[in-house]
């Protein structure tokens, strides 16, 4: 059963969006980034934001002034695309780095419909590459490389790694998608397809003439072979629920290693509300020890 702080979450959330005028009909750009405030929650006291530029993409290392030679998360967030950015995910990344003991490079990539695919994805890509190298606070690379990133921010993740095998270049050591989005076609996902709205916002993401079946927006249309160990956490009240369950099945026949987390009565992209929500905190508690576990460290 969920605990009592999950109704105050879900209330949270609500009036974000009543306040911003969301409506399931149609799609208000101004009003998605509305509707994605900073939730104003407690991170930890030794938490520091570094503004860098990771290779011409602008990004923030999120990390503990001791965490320097911890593993190294880049972070893709969600939003459909069109929303989302620091504010709105502070307090999910910077409990992920002080539970992960290292640090995570939040990568502020150009949002839909401004900008359109696959320019998000090669941005993702950069940051990591760059990541490869760097480090916080101007240092150079310590601890070892892991992606991680909710709902779209998770399409990305698993965009950029598919650039990198594609490649030949850096290939983090492990993955964590938290309520992936991980299909973008509305005939075959239940999230993609559930409001005209969400239809609407994919659309503004994807340019003319570009198939919501491709493969690199899709991933789970993609050959996933040779990829890291991931981690895929869902909820049983989470829309894209379905698709983090096929890809955790196509991932390992395709002979990767996938490892799927149901949180009961949980809903999308919980994590954000951590620490209030104590399932939040559970979840990041639960992904970094993954992360940890497998990138040696």
């Amino acid at each position: 059963m969920a605990s009592s702080q999950s109704q105050i979450a879900l209330a949270m959330d609500a009036r974000n969006r009543e306040a911003a005028g969301i409506s399931p009909d149609w799609l208000d750009v101004a009003a998605a980034r509305a509707s994605l405030p900073d939730l104003g929650l407690e991170i930890p006291a030794e938490i520091q934001q570094v503004p860098v530029d990771a290779g011409g993409v602008p990004a923030v290392w999120i990390s503990g002034a001791s965490n320097a030679d911890g593993p190294r998360v880049v972070y893709l967030h969600g939003g459909g695309f069109v929303a989302g950015g620091l504010p709105s995910h502070r307090s999910l990344v910077a409990w992920l780095a002080h539970e992960l003991g290292g640090s995570v490079l939040f990568v502020d990539y150009e949002l839909a419909p401004e900008r359109k695919f696959p320019s998000q994805i090669e941005q993702a890509y950069t940051a990591l590459v760059w990541a490869a190298s760097n480090g916080p606070a101007g240092g150079g690379a310590t601890g070892a490389l892991a992606i991680a990133g909710d709902s779209a921010g998770a399409a990305l993740a698993v965009g950029a790694l598919l650039l990198a095998r594609a490649n030949g270049s850096v290939m983090p050591r492990a993955a964590a998608l938290f309520c992936g989005m991980l299909d973008l076609d509305p005939a075959t996902s239940a999230f993609a397809g559930s409001t005209r709205r969400m239809i609407e916002m994919i659309g503004a993401y994807l340019p003319d003439g570009t198939s919501v079946a491709d493969p690199l927006a899709s991933p789970l249309r993609a050959d996933l072979k040779d990829l890291p160990k991931m981690l895929l956490q869902t909820g049983t009240a989470d829309g894209c629920r379905a698709d983090s369950e096929t890809f955790t099945q196509r991932l390992r026949d395709a002979g990767g290693h996938a490892t799927l987390s149901v949180w009961q009565e949980m809903f999308h992209v919980w994590q954000r509300f951590a620490p209030l929500l104590p399932e939040a905190h559970q979840a990041l508690v639960e992904a970094a020890a993954f992360l940890r576990a497998n990138t040696g460290t």
